[in-house]
């Protein structure tokens, strides 16, 4: 059973990984854009993604937060100072 519960617990961390996809931002500059939802993410994760991904900082280019994000896809793009 405790076997059953680790293994839970990676699967679930595992779904929560950030995907984040490197764009040509508005300005010339690197951007990130990512899937906020489904699988353990939030859109608080993907704002720490784009912490980790922009380490001087980040702007973000678009956010889309759907309420119905059961059924559509939250996304964030940022683009890197």
């Amino acid at each position: 059973m405790r076997i059953l519960a680790v293994f839970v617990s990676l699967l679930l961390a595992s779904c929560a990984n950030i995907e984040a996809q490197a764009i040509a931002g508005p300005n010339g500059k690197t951007a990130y854009t990512m899937k906020c939802t489904g699988g353990g993410r939030t859109m608080d994760a993907c704002k720490k993604k784009a912490a980790e991904l922009c380490p001087t900082g980040y702007n973000t280019v678009n956010s889309v937060i759907d309420p119905m994000s059961t059924y559509f896809q939250d996304t964030l793009a940022v683009e890197c100072k």
